[in-house]
């Protein structure tokens, strides 16, 4: 196609030729031409016309030259009109969500405005991708996407076909609509040579599963899609960034201690400004909480975390903020953190994950029926999507609070057998970090001795007897003695 245009631009006038240019910008940079294109903008007989300027402003974008492509936006749409080109720049561009959501509704306009030199296809592919992140209307974003699908599949444009189906694969996802999107996934042709945009979004497809896997709680699966997405040595952009974040949360939710520090190094290269209307200061803080609570470090997760109770537009970061939060001892921070997320509108995940945080104060609170009605309405909300992470804290609320269901009666008894039965493997698993001393009490526990013998046996203090204990349940994810015995023997 790239040839074709360079003949086509040979020929042309210099009208002729900005029109050919204008009619093909948007797919040249969707399907991978994005330094050839720029050249040819470098050699048009105007390089300062305003919409060659903004041509060239994306092409800067997508090579990560972020201070070059805000120059020439500038430079461009200081003399360019209210167009098609300057709109959908606008929309690649557009660093923070506010400024990307004006822009989208202009898009919107614009897009059923479409001239007969205006890539329509592309236009709904950009305007979708860009809906899905701002996260404020994932029905909307999902139709976008199918139709650019549609358009590219009928006008034979494979390449926007396959980008339009994989970020319809991202939308379904973020919506929770699990299924749907591993379906699509799987149906996606291999892309044999990663093109300039796969580049530039980093990893979308293999992030996507891993996404999926770690909201079902099968964290070992989640970290090995991850692994294979993350470049410790890249800006950590887009979904090479995603995939960063849910590598940490993995990390902490499979109490990897040893890798911890990389982890920290992996969240110190994520962005603390927004990009394409992602909120990255946000979420890296509240990972990084995360991360600094794993680590016996509740101050410093409290300071890393304040800031995102001022922020807002982040349902999924709040979500994970509340349960921190009420994992800290934090109750009033938590309900602020649940409000902020709830405000946003929240994908199904996040709202089952919501919902346990909610049922587990209620339930510290001594309100016990209120804490079953929020954990049924998890429990119904997680059942048709496999949502099983939020059920697997090794938390002894949560433990109680699961086990006295089972007696309380569900609706949902199936799945809250499965629950039980992730949670049993998931604390397998962990069994096999604890720690030599850890180890060593977990034997005495096995027999009739007291805490206060066992330190006796082994030479050590009480209350450091009793920390080892505290920890083994905290590993288990169980709250007594007997449990934690039973899983250390598989039952």
């Amino acid at each position: 196609m790239i040839e074709a245009i360079r003949e086509e631009l040979a020929l042309a006038d210099p009208e002729a030729a900005r029109s050919i240019l204008r009619k093909n910008w948007l797919r040249l940079i969707i399907e991978s031409h994005a330094a050839e294109l720029e050249q040819l903008c470098v050699d048009h007989q105007d390089p300062h016309d305003p919409h060659i300027l903004l041509i060239r402003a994306c092409c800067r974008d997508l090579a990560g030259d972020s201070y070059g492509a805000e120059y020439l936006r500038g430079q461009g749409l200081r003399v360019a009109q209210d167009d098609f080109v300057a709109c959908f720049t606008d929309l690649l561009l557009a660093p923070d969500a506010s400024a990307k959501a004006a822009v989208a509704d202009r898009a919107h306009v614009a897009l059923a405005e479409c001239g007969a030199d205006d890539d329509y296809p592309s236009a709904l592919f950009l305007l979708g991708w860009t809906e899905v992140r701002l996260r404020r209307d994932f029905a909307r974003a999902i139709a976008l996407l199918r139709s650019a699908a549609d358009e590219a599949r009928l006008r034979n444009r494979p390449e926007t076909h396959r980008l339009a189906q994989s970020n319809l694969a991202f939308a379904l996802t973020q919506a929770g609509l699990f299924s749907d999107a591993e379906r699509v996934l799987d149906a996606l042709p291999p892309s044999e040579h990663p093109s300039d945009w796969d580049r530039f979004e980093g990893g979308l497809p293999e992030t996507n599963r891993g996404c999926i896997a770690y909201w079902r709680g099968d964290f070992e699966r989640a970290i090995a899609l991850f692994e294979s997405v993350i470049v410790e040595e890249s800006p950590g952009n887009n979904f090479e960034a995603l995939a960063r974040l849910y590598y940490v949360m993995s990390l902490v939710a499979t109490k990897r201690e040893d890798r911890y520090h990389t982890a920290t190094g992996l969240l110190r290269g994520i962005s603390k400004a927004d990009k394409h209307g992602i909120p990255w200061d946000t979420l890296r803080r509240v990972v990084s909480a995360w991360l600094a609570h794993a680590e016996g470090q509740d101050e410093r997760a409290r300071a890393l975390s304040a800031p995102v109770l001022t922020r807002t537009g982040a349902a999924v970061a709040h979500a994970l903020l509340a349960e921190l939060y009420r994992v800290m001892g934090e109750p009033v921070m938590s309900s602020q953190a649940f409000r902020l997320a709830a405000a946003a509108g929240m994908p199904r995940y996040a709202r089952v994950s919501t919902l346990v945080t909610s049922a587990a104060l209620h339930s510290v609170a001594g309100r016990g029926s209120h804490a079953h009605e929020q954990l049924e309405r998890a429990l119904e909300t997680a059942a048709s999507e496999n949502v099983f992470a939020p059920f697997l804290a090794d938390d002894p609320v949560i433990a109680d609070l699961l086990s006295a269901h089972a007696h309380w009666g569900s609706s949902e008894q199936s799945f809250l057998l499965a629950v039980f039965e992730r949670r049993g493997a998931h604390a397998a698993a962990l069994a096999g970090i604890l720690t030599d001393r850890e180890r060593e009490v977990l034997a005495f526990l096995r027999t009739t001795m007291t805490a206060e013998e066992i330190a006796a046996r082994l030479g050590v203090a009480y209350p450091t007897v009793k920390s080892h204990i505290r920890a083994i349940y905290r590993k288990f994810g169980v709250s007594t003695r007997r449990a934690a015995v039973l899983v250390s023997e598989g039952r």
